[in-house]
């Protein structure tokens, strides 16, 4: 590739401009296009001779320093608008509105003692950006503002000082809200210690004290994210025709439903017994056998269980399998790493390696039914996927022959 510089003359204004000899006639009017406003189709371009779009350039003999002309004028349409807002530099501006930039680094969360549980769950929940608008709109319910202790200051006056919950009592949404507004105005890490003081109030088993008597004791991810859906499902009720349809926001937006089967094993004639369940997450069993998170995620819907069989009159073996009828928008996947050992009678944690991709294809565990309707999307989008990826291969293909054209005939001169 050969670039030159030379001159372009054009309503009695020269400009200075690089261009590409390998390229055409057509890439360089686009190149006068963004100096002179003169669309392509409105270009009459001198040099020697007239330049069509498909001229190349190599055939003009161009040569540094050289000008050439340009005739036309921008059509009426054509208007250059002034910024209706005036620029703001980075270095001039606020904490908050960095923050606010598209692509700004998101603020963390500090640990201030065996709270890296919380903290993982409440990133996680501040990445759902419907939740995010919602909190925007909540207003506690009389029952809640009562409860809240007392204070001379509202709880979006507190907010204001990074002591957002104070407030609050044991109104847990208001507290989330609250430091959600606080992370959107930082960079920084920032301290959850309103949002855990209320947590804590609500929930007591996260204010167990740790055994060495310094702070507070390590909690499972698990068990808060539970804790804080189930409040956010009592707390963000839906409007209108909505809440007929829906529970709750949480309903909307992060509960599926499992249609489930219990067949009995020792009996076979007896008919099976189907039933509708909510869920609000997969889960992935942890054995021996489970590398991968499929593995895990494909024993949970498949249960064996003992209870009594009345027509048999006593325990017999029942499977129970729970394909998925209704997928929500937002579903995390419960790594299930505990279990109850019957030796010590205390709980033990499973310190293994499960691998897992970005995309997960739950298909196989749907209902026939839905999986009619998923796997034609599927297909498609990797369909799609894969033209892009050969196109993206291909440009790779010829830029890497290009470069070894060029590397060619550099050694045959």
């Amino acid at each position: 590739m050969a670039e030159i510089p030379i001159k372009v003359k054009h309503q009695g204004k020269v400009y200075d401009l690089e261009i590409n000899t390998d390229s055409t006639g057509e890439e360089l009017k686009i190149q006068l296009y963004s100096l002179t406003n003169v669309e392509p189709e409105n270009q009459k371009v001198l040099a020697k001779k007239l330049v069509k779009d498909d001229t190349p350039l190599s055939s003009l003999g161009l040569k540094p320093g050289q000008t050439i002309t340009l005739m036309g004028t921008p059509s009426a349409e054509v208007v250059m608008e002034i910024p209706k807002e005036k620029m703001k530099f980075a270095e001039d501006m606020t904490e908050a509105e960095l923050a606010q930039r598209d692509g700004a680094i998101p603020a963390g969360l500090q640990n201030t003692g065996n709270t890296c549980y919380a903290n993982a769950t409440l990133q996680t929940l501040r990445s759902i950006p419907e939740l995010q608008q919602e909190l925007l709109n909540y207003t506690p319910s009389a029952t809640a503002s009562s409860s809240a202790a007392s204070s001379m200051f509202s709880a979006d006056q507190l907010a204001q000082y990074g002591i957002g919950g104070l407030g609050g009592g044991n109104d847990l949404t208001t507290a989330l809200r609250d430091l959600y507004t606080q992370m959107g105005g930082t960079q920084q890490g920032f301290p959850p210690i309103m949002f855990l003081t209320t947590l804590r109030q609500k929930f007591p088993q996260f204010a167990e004290r740790a055994k060495s008597g310094h702070g507070y004791a390590q909690q499972d991810a698990e068990e808060v994210w539970t804790q804080l859906v189930q409040t956010l499902h009592e707390s963000l009720k839906l409007p209108g025709e909505e809440a007929q349809k829906y529970k709750s926001w949480v309903g909307k937006y992060m509960a599926g439903s499992f249609e489930v089967t219990t067949t009995c094993d020792d009996a076979p004639e007896e008919e099976s017994v189907t039933q509708t369940e909510e869920f609000h997450d997969l889960k992935c069993n942890i054995t021996g056998d489970v590398n991968h998170l499929p593995e895990g995620m494909r024993i949970a819907p498949n249960e064996k269980l003992e209870k009594n069989n009345p027509t048999l009159g006593r325990e017999a073996t029942y499977t129970r399998s729970s394909r998925i009828s209704r997928l929500p928008k937002h579903l995390p996947i419960h790594l299930i790493r505990f279990f109850w050992r019957k030796d010590t009678q205390k709980k033990a944690k499973i310190m293994k390696k499960v691998t897992f991709q970005h995309e997960i294809d739950v298909t196989e565990f749907c209902t026939d039914e839905l999986r009619k309707k998923l796997v034609p999307v599927r297909d498609k989008i990797r369909e799609v996927r894969k033209e892009e990826e050969d196109v993206e291969r291909a440009k790779k293909r010829q830029k890497r022959v290009k470069a070894q054209e060029e590397i060619e005939a550099k050694e045959s001169k």
